[in-house]
């Protein structure tokens, strides 16, 4: 990796609030890492990252990551982040299960390609239970895993195979069901046969509002899994999972990529649809308009018949007739500008400068939203008159006609006169086109407190000068909870000798009397305490007490078990975990 190729700049802009930051470099490596200190007392409020293809030649699929983390390119390339490091079927299993947990919730995207973990996840952040089992399906394939995709008859979950069994984990309620050997997950199979393995066990929907569900709602998720007579294996899913889904872009000489962390447009896929407000979701832009000066556009146009453009003919506008028209030959010179989007596209917008040199009836400038046609355009025709045009267009209506896209076209079609005298030429003089975007926030390279590591790769062949900018709030007026350190009853490393314990620490001491309003508290069989041994094991105490009585039916006798707590304030803030205690159950414990 090159890490001199760049120049860094780091200011705050005049527009912005003091507590604003903003960073850019300047790389043209294809692969370069730079540096990011962030200030303050928690993590920041990331606000925008921006490319800017600053050069001459396209920049082919770039993408930035931040302290190893938001690869998310491919399906592939989220299987290897989400498992770095780990080796075992049932812990890659497991890691891409949390990791979808943390990452979507309940709505469900109007656009079947969602049902991809690579266009759901970066996209969207949403999705419902036939997404979420694709999707797992997808990330546990990737990661070398059998997989498949259970239907309930009213519920869609997922099933995994690893250490010889099928394993269901079902990351749309956010919960899979512990054997009764208190060791192994449970298959749909084994869940049909004893229902009393899912009556034990919590459904949150939340990740932090951990807590025992309702009987009717518990009855509800009994009521879809040990119905087995209409139970099946789906496979209506596999064609989308199976496609080739991927970040690839490119970025134009002088197109810029913005995506923000907040829904800045307040637009969103479907709102025609469904007017309500998707929860969390954020927005972005493609903005292109090139210097036509220096920008030869054949490159980034498909000439469809009888287009030239200044460089080929030397000739005076950007893009233009190739051989005139007459009175005898009045088909007219058509081209298309393709605009390619990995996010979906919800909107856009197309500003132009058309020129028309001659005012007869063969004179003509059309522009189109999709193929051009043969005679006026559906976005506007310059047809009387003649001079210079500039003209403006909302595209929102027509794209938002289609559903979501990743792909559109404006269209021209241009005649011009040869038998005028002197004869006259018809073509475009300058274009620039915003396309709104929708983005996960959660899929976005985000900043941390302290120092980042933020590295730079795309494929390009040579050539490239990309302008990156980071924008920023940072902390300084609170302070989350400190971590838990200090495990009271039983002692670290102690003996229990019951099987539903008490588990006791200290609060941390760096918060204000009464801040302190609950805790999380995670119970697992790993030494690290990465998952826990039951979605049941893993609640918040709805407390500012320092205790929690682990439920009884889950520990083993003779078993050593891992503990960890984390505490939320009144603010909101969640501390990091703190240090994993242990503690062994005696060999009589009951």
């Amino acid at each position: 990796m090159n890490r001199l190729a760049l120049v860094s700049l780091c200011l705050v802009p005049l527009w912005a609030a003091e507590s604003v930051k903003e960073h850019s470099v300047i790389v043209d490596a294809s692969d370069a890492t730079y540096t990011i200190d962030v200030a303050g007392t928690m993590d920041p409020e990331n606000l925008a990252i921006e490319l800017e293809n600053l050069g001459d030649a396209p920049v082919i699929s770039p993408r930035v990551t931040v302290n190893g983390k938001f690869d998310w390119y491919d399906v592939k390339s989220i299987a290897d982040e989400v498992t770095r490091g780990l080796t075992t079927g049932e812990e890659k299993a497991m890691a891409l299960f949390q990791w979808v947990l943390y990452k979507r919730y309940q709505r469900s995207p109007h656009d079947r390609s969602a049902l991809h973990p690579v266009r759901a996840m970066n996209g969207y952040g949403y999705g419902i239970c036939g997404h979420t089992s694709a999707w797992m399906k997808a990330l546990w394939t990737a990661a070398g895993l059998k997989a498949r995709v259970q239907e309930l008859w009213g519920h869609t979950v997922s099933e995994v195979f690893y250490d010889g069994a099928w394993h269901m984990l079902d990351a749309n309620v956010k919960v899979f069901y512990l054997n009764r050997d208190n060791r192994t997950i449970a298959s749909l199979a084994e869940l049909e046969k004893d229902r009393t393995l899912i009556e034990r066990t919590i459904h949150s929907h939340d990740p932090w509002f951990r807590q025992p569900d309702t009987r009717e709602h518990n009855e509800e998720l009994v009521q879809y899994l040990v119905t087995a007579k209409d139970n099946f294996e789906e496979h209506a899913y596999d064609g989308e999972i199976e496609k080739n889904h991927t970040m690839a872009m490119s970025l134009k000489p002088g197109e810029k990529l913005v995506r923000w962390w907040k829904p800045v447009l307040g637009k969103f896929e479907g709102r025609d649809k469904r007017p309500e407000v998707p929860s969390t979701y954020a927005n972005g832009q493609l903005i292109w308009e090139p210097d036509l000066k220096r920008v030869d556009l054949k490159a980034y146009i498909h000439v469809i018949d009888n287009i030239a453009t200044r460089a080929e003919d030397g000739r005076g506008l950007p893009v233009h007739v190739a051989d005139l028209q007459d009175e005898r030959h009045t088909r007219p010179s058509r081209f298309t500008i393709p605009i390619h989007s990995s996010y979906p596209i919800i909107g856009g917008r197309l500003w132009c400068t058309l020129v028309k040199e001659g005012n007869s009836g063969l004179d003509q400038a059309a522009i189109f939203y999709g193929e051009p046609g043969w005679g006026g355009g559906n976005l506007y025709t310059f047809q009387w008159g003649k001079g210079t045009r500039d003209v403006e267009f909302d595209l929102d209506p027509n794209i938002m006609r289609s559903g979501v896209v990743y792909n559109y076209t404006i269209g021209f079609n241009l005649r011009g006169n040869a038998k005028s005298d002197p004869p006259s030429q018809v073509g475009l003089e300058r274009i620039r086109v915003v396309t709104d975007l929708q983005v996960s926030p959660h899929s976005l390279p985000a900043l941390s407190l302290g120092k980042n590591l933020v590295r730079f790769r795309d494929e390009s062949a040579a050539g490239r000068r990309v302008r990156i900018t980071h924008r920023w709030r940072e902390v300084h007026d609170r302070r989350p909870p400190a971590a838990i350190t200090v495990a009271s009853t039983p002692r670290d490393g102690g003996e229990v000798r019951t099987l539903a314990p008490v588990l006791k620490w200290n609060a941390p001491t760096d918060n204000a009397p009464g801040e302190i309003v609950d805790y999380q508290v995670m119970v697992s069989l790993r030494p690290d305490c990465r998952w826990p041994l039951s979605p049941t094991l893993h609640q918040n105490t709805g407390t500012a007490k320092t205790e929690w009585t682990v439920p009884q039916t889950f520990l083993n006798p003779g078993t050593t078990y891992y503990w960890k707590v984390r505490a939320r304030n009144v603010h909101g803030d969640t501390g990091r975990w703190g240090s994993v205690f242990h503690f062994r159950t005696a060999a009589a414990a009951k």
